[in-house]
């Protein structure tokens, strides 16, 4: 029996996306099992202990798979036994007689595979309504199948069914099995004289848009975006969010960025961004820090770790570059570059996501000018990052000039920052930018 485990520390349930196994093969200590979306990647889950694989029993796309969520359908499974291969008749008639018992009184809801379970949602069958053939009266997909398709009706009301033709068994892939029996079975239970019954909406296929009578579209969340959804809902309720904004002035950044560019450096804003926030951090160490609920205090972080907010067909995510303040300028910008790209291909480790002392969201490269994050714990603060843009100013001899400036608003928990701290932190940020040759030391 395998159970699914806790891939990251958030992690209550689980999406399993694809099968690396197959029914028959042997297994060994660190091979493949599956691929699971999580709450925050979709990661691979390797099997722990020698084995066989006897039955699949959850199919590929079933989602909110629970930790440690136990297959009660399968759990008394045995392997054949030479007893079987033997040929005894008072065995082999002990057996039949058993599975006959079995199916007379009716399988359990705890007989019943998850394909079985889910045809029985929408057949108007029940599990005492199917003959099983499964191993120790396991109602399997295949059983269910039968049913609907020889026009069997629900035991209970077998009297009113008499007279109606059988449904037409469908020919079809598996894929298509659910929607094509369960009107034919629906159809087949009903009296004849009946009039017919208003048509319902077909169930949407797992992962499928699924178009509704009034016109609008149900899209189905990821498991990414059904916990984004939660913990930033948590965070807006719960965390006293403290905002301060400041235009930094870029022109300095941008000539910088033009003559590393003629030596082959290229450099973005945004590893600017993260460089200058992380010497920010370690200037000002009482920004470094969270809220720890259950002593009711804040806590510095040992290491300052910038999360970066990349967006994915999945919802969004954020790699963090660890002990940003030691790390060069091209360094840090190598590692950004590395760490998005993986994020996009779902390919991170849970430590290369998990943790972090403070995020950066930046949407200057969409033309966005200024916005306020929203904090994402257990961290105490998030960086809003806006577009540069260029503004006429005043200069000291009182001539009009143009400069460009980027805004920035801090979201921070004011729990842990008070004015004076948020303030330090940006003026530190702020000062770091406008003059940014001493992030190359």
């Amino acid at each position: 029996e395998l159970t699914m485990p806790a891939l990251s520390p958030t992690m209550a349930q689980g999406n399993l996306v694809t099968w690396s196994i197959k029914e028959g093969q042997e297994v060994a200590p660190g091979d493949a099992i599956a691929e699971v979306e999580t709450d925050k990647a979709t990661m691979t889950w390797e099997n722990q202990d020698d084995g066989f694989v006897a039955k699949l029993l959850v199919p590929e796309g079933a989602q909110g798979i629970e930790e440690q969520g136990d297959i009660a359908a399968f759990k008394d499974y045995a392997g054949p036994s030479s007893s079987h291969a033997g040929g005894g008749g008072g065995a082999g008639q002990g057996e039949a007689a058993a599975g006959r018992a079995q199916a007379a009184s009716g399988p359990t809801s705890d007989r019943l595979g998850p394909a079985a379970r889910m045809l029985l949602s929408g057949s108007g069958l029940g599990p005492g309504d199917v003959t099983p053939t499964g191993p120790h009266g396991i109602v399997t997909k295949g059983d269910v199948l039968a049913a609907l398709a020889s026009g069997q009706a629900p035991r209970a009301a077998s009297t009113a069914t008499e007279g109606t033709e059988p449904a037409a068994k469908p020919a079809g892939k598996e894929g298509t099995e659910a929607a094509a029996m369960a009107p034919a079975a629906k159809e087949a239970a009903k009296p004849a004289s009946s009039a017919p019954a208003p048509a319902q909406d077909p169930a949407p296929a797992s992962g499928r848009r699924r178009k509704t009578r009034g016109g609008h579209t149900d899209v189905p969340n990821s498991q990414i975006r059904r916990i984004i959804a939660a913990r930033l809902s948590e965070s807006k309720s719960t965390i006293p969010h403290l905002y301060l904004s400041a235009d930094v002035d870029m022109d300095a950044v941008a000539a910088l960025r033009a003559g590393l560019k003629t030596q082959g450096l290229k450099l973005s804003v945004n590893d600017f961004v993260v460089k200058a926030a992380a010497g920010a951090l370690a200037a000002v160490p009482a920004a470094n820090a969270h809220w720890d609920a259950g002593g009711a205090r804040a806590v510095r972080d040992p290491g300052v770790d910038i999360a970066i907010a990349v967006a994915t067909e999945a919802g969004l995510i954020t790699p963090i570059v660890r002990g940003a303040d030691a790390k060069s300028l091209p360094d840090v910008a190598e590692e950004v570059r590395e760490l998005a790209a993986r994020a996009r291909r779902n390919r991170l480790k849970p430590e290369e996501f998990q943790g972090g002392s403070f995020s950066i969201s930046n949407l200057g490269m969409y033309g966005i000018d200024s916005f306020s994050a929203i904090i994402n714990p257990p961290q105490a603060c998030i960086m809003a990052v806006g577009a540069s843009r260029t503004v006429t100013v005043i200069g000291a001899d009182g001539v009009l000039a143009t400069k460009s400036v980027m805004r920035v608003t801090l979201s921070a928990d004011h729990r842990v920052y008070d004015g004076e701290i948020a303030s330090d932190l940006l003026a530190a940020f702020k000062a770091n930018l406008e003059a940014p040759f001493k992030l190359l030391l």
